[in-house]
């Protein structure tokens, strides 16, 4: 089946009819020997400069874009569901049934072949937020992962929460301050009333909610309304406290029970010799470890919601080796929630109660936590103790950067926290350098006393 959206050349006033094509000659679907095919307007023109590669309206088209998009998409999904369900059902589809179930999303009575004439644009309808993050996540689709598609999932949940129905139009700034009223009560929601569903409480972390003003701001761009006045005031960057390399041993040395437990442990430590994201590690095969001059080497392609591909190779210390062929290449990775529950017990179990101070924000809370450091273990902090314990080592950023497949170095830096012993060490060495070559000579003397001006 072959579905596209193309522009017809003929234009009034530079506005170009939208016609669609559907082909299913391929299709079980499709009466034997023939080559079934539709053709017909959507009822709906465009600028040539605003139609682009996808087959979409830009957004640069303000106020219409949606609204066709919207309508391409239900027509794509009417086309595919009526061949799918009737290969399913062992039936056939004729042209005619074709263009009859597309006339009806298209609100037509009956079919007829549409004349190039442009018809007149169609009111754009006001979706609300949760209409258009469904739009968003349909036409991304291709493009990113359906983890990062996920992440519109929260803002409009939350928004439903506090205003159900909510459009991004009622979200738009006062002319004159450039700030809304809306947007800054949600937020307001977020840090106080937000139900956690992490600690049980009410009131989001500060980074969280950041996320979510990012995340509403794509939305804006892409129902083409303005978006620069809305900005992320809430991330910040938060302090984690990685493994030393010892306390990664220790856990590697423990000898926990079989189950889940061990096997996470093992993967986790796996992961602090190599430095793979989550979905990264959980993607891993067994050809993904070559043998190369001696050295096991893994290789991955390193990806972040589909945007960017960048290759890793790290070549594995004998520890991440020995796991990997106890394996056989197949790593046990849960999922991230019980990957964690699972690391935290098994750091517990091999005593690794280093005490630990952990700050957040929460809006204007600052909040702190104390206590030892197997409680604040997750999946994630391997990647920060595989790029820590490089440093450690002594190597240079630049090979981190490339061990840990970041396009910039400043994403780097932020694993690049030095360790506490070792700033210590620094501060002393550097007073015991002043020291050394301090003599009395050089002292700043103080200017005698004049005794005859006592009294």
């Amino acid at each position: 089946m072959a579905i596209r959206f193309y522009l017809h050349n003929k234009a009034t006033a530079g506005m170009h009819p939208i016609y669609m094509e559907v082909r299913w000659a391929r299709h079980p679907a499709a009466e034997p020997g023939t080559s079934p095919a539709v053709r017909l307007g959507i009822r709906a023109t465009v600028l040539k400069k605003y139609w682009t590669k996808k087959q979409r309206v830009s957004t640069q088209d303000e106020g219409r874009c949606l609204t066709i998009n919207r309508r391409l998409g239900k027509l794509e999904k009417t086309a595919t569901t009526l061949l799918d369900d009737a290969e399913a059902a062992g039936q056939r589809v004729s042209a005619e049934q074709m263009r009859e179930a597309l006339l009806i999303v298209l609100g037509q009575a009956e079919a007829s072949e549409p004349t190039p004439a442009p018809a007149e644009p169609a009111a754009p309808a006001v979706a609300t937020i949760a209409q258009v993050a469904q739009e968003w996540k349909t036409f991304y689709r291709a493009k990113y992962s359906p983890n990062y598609l996920r992440k519109a999932d929260p803002i409009v949940s939350h928004w439903e929460a506090f205003r159900p129905g909510t459009t991004l139009q009622q979200l738009l700034p006062d002319p004159k301050t450039r700030r809304s009223d809306l947007v800054e009560q949600w937020c307001e929601y977020l840090v106080e009333e937000a139900p956690n569903r992490s600690t049980g409480e009410q009131g989001l972390e500060s980074n969280s909610i950041g996320r979510y003003v990012g995340g509403l701001r794509q939305l804006l761009k892409f129902a083409g309304l303005p978006c620069e006045w809305l900005t992320d005031e809430y991330t910040y960057e938060v302090e984690i406290e990685p493994l030393l390399f010892e306390e990664v041993m220790a856990l590697y040395d423990t000898p926990l029970p079989p189950g889940h437990i061990s096997q996470a442990r093992d993967v986790f430590v796996f992961n602090c010799f190599t430095g793979p994201r989550y979905g990264n590690l959980k993607a891993l095969q067994p050809a993904d470890v070559v043998l190369e001059q001696g050295s096991h080497i893994l290789e991955y392609v390193q990806f972040k919601g589909r945007r960017k591909k960048t290759k890793v190779r790290v070549a594995m210390d004998p520890v991440a080796v020995e796991i990997w062929q106890r394996y056989e290449g197949q790593l046990p990775v849960f999922s991230n929630q019980k990957m964690n529950d699972y690391i935290k017990e098994a750091a517990q179990l091999a005593g690794i109660d280093r005490p630990v101070l952990q700050v957040r924000q929460r809006g204007p809370h600052r909040i702190e936590r104390r206590g030892p450091l197997w409680q604040f273990i997750t999946c994630h902090l391997a990647r920060h103790t595989f790029a820590t314990l490089l440093l450690d080592g002594d190597a240079d950023l630049g090979q981190v950067q490339n061990s840990l497949g970041h396009s910039g170095i400043n994403t780097t830096r932020r694993y690049a926290k030095s360790r506490e012993q070792k700033r210590h060490v620094a501060t002393l060495s550097a007073f015991d350098k002043l020291r050394a070559s301090h003599t009395e000579g050089s002292s700043v003397r103080r200017a005698p006393v004049n005794d005859s001006k006592r009294w």
